[in-house]
């Protein structure tokens, strides 16, 4: 089987070239992409549990943990402990953390805009369809 016809190969190399690209993006603001994924999701008003956190970005706790611990050392996030459960926490964003979110959604939409030049609306949302298809198929495994 030719390998450029593999899903997998094509799919895991357009994707290296897209983390690259938004990994440079995002290297003013000195976030990665995948605590891009954990401020994108938090929110400064309203409480986000680690659990949910690793739900909703599809990560492990042990990984979302250590994302959590450097984005409170950079000032980002507000741990506050459960007073229901000592052994959980309670996430905020802190107001540091909501402004870098701020200026990263223009970053990032400016990102989607270039990555997705040339691609029609419909064409995308299919895509997204396929994606999400390939995703369910494996999600398990």
């Amino acid at each position: 089987m030719d390998l450029y016809s593999v899903t997998g190969f094509l799919i895991h190399r357009t994707d290296l070239k897209l983390t690259n690209y938004f990994i440079k993006q995002l290297k003013p603001y000195e976030v990665t992409p995948e605590q891009w994924s954990i401020i994108s999701y938090m929110d400064i008003d309203k409480a986000t549990t680690q659990k949910e956190l690793a739900e909703a970005i599809d990560r492990d706790q042990t990984t979302v943990v250590r994302m959590i611990h450097s984005l409170e050392r950079k000032g980002m996030v507000r741990r506050i402990v459960n007073d229901q459960d000592k052994r959980s926490h309670h996430l905020y964003l802190s107001p540091k953390g909501e402004e870098v979110k701020q200026k990263l959604l223009l970053t990032v939409q400016d990102a989607h805009n270039y990555v997705t030049r040339g691609i029609e609306p419909e064409e995308l949302e299919k895509l997204k369809t396929i994606l999400e298809k390939l995703y369910m198929n494996v999600r398990e495994d």
